[in-house]
């Protein structure tokens, strides 16, 4: 890496590194002037009045039109700060659930929420055989495959399940056929019913899992919890050896979010 580049990462960072002293002080204080802002972080006026128009056009910040108007803490920024809160808060919330999972059954369960068309692994608890998890940390599958996905898409609004199902019809790399697209409308409703999305050798073969919804305060299905395990006989069900423990932990997770089954 040459001189320069350094530099310019140097130089980028003291830029993140200011502006988050910004921030601070703003989360702190509430609204504070420009001026307030040069004095309290001993940073030049000209720098402050840069750093608060940066942070301004990407709404982090708000600020009046008037000159020499005080900022606050933008609409923007407060979204993403609850929107991470909210996903601290279902980890945190879950993890004595998917460690109850895991110790009773000595598989492994994860957590997963939506995100777009996908479903994203937030927290995993490991059991006995690690290789049956079908995600890690991080990890990410179509909504359509594997139970845990596959329970959140069930109870997404039917708008949402149209646009979707809509998406894979038209898809140019892979487009489901019209008998699977019946087949899967068709799961969804039994998971609907029975509270339950089941995958067997979908993802990995040999590896079968059971899912159950969590939901919200207002009882939206926000997440699901899974426990995925080896498939030991040709005719195991994870829903039948396993349903009703998921369907237990996912309602806990549910009850200490707020959600009361009517």
């Amino acid at each position: 890496m040459s001189p320069t580049t350094l530099d310019a990462d140097g130089a980028g960072m003291s830029a993140v590194s200011k502006a988050t002293r910004v921030l601070e002080r703003l989360a702190s204080r509430g609204e504070l002037t420009a001026s307030d802002l040069a004095s309290q972080l001993n940073e030049p006026i000209t720098t402050v009045y840069r750093m608060l128009n940066n942070l301004e056009s990407i709404g982090w910040i708000e600020r009046s039109g008037r000159k020499g108007a005080p900022a606050r803490l933008g609409v923007d920024l407060i979204a993403i700060g609850q929107a991470i809160a909210s996903t601290l808060d279902l980890r945190a919330v879950a993890r004595s659930s998917l460690a109850r999972l895991a110790d009773a059954t000595s598989e492994t369960a994860y957590l997963c929420v939506p995100d777009g068309q996908r479903a994203v692994c937030i927290e995993r608890v490991d059991g006995k055989y690690i290789r049956t998890a079908e995600l890690a940390i991080g990890g990410s599958l179509p909504l359509h495959l594997g139970a845990g996905p596959r329970a959140i898409l069930a109870f997404s609004s039917d708008e949402f399940r149209r646009a979707y199902l809509r998406a894979l019809r038209g898809s140019q790399s892979n487009p489901i056929t019209e008998p699977d697209a019946a087949r899967l409308e068709s799961e969804l409703s039994r998971i609907r019913e029975t509270g339950l999305a089941e995958s067997d050798g979908d993802i990995t073969a040999g590896v079968v899992s059971v899912a159950a919804p969590v939901r919200d305060h207002r009882g939206v299905v926000t997440a699901s919890v899974t426990l995925s395990a080896l498939k030991v006989q040709e005719n195991f069900s994870a829903a039948e050896a396993f349903g009703e423990l998921v369907r237990r932990e996912a309602m806990d997770v549910s009850s200490s979010l707020g959600y009361r089954d009517a």
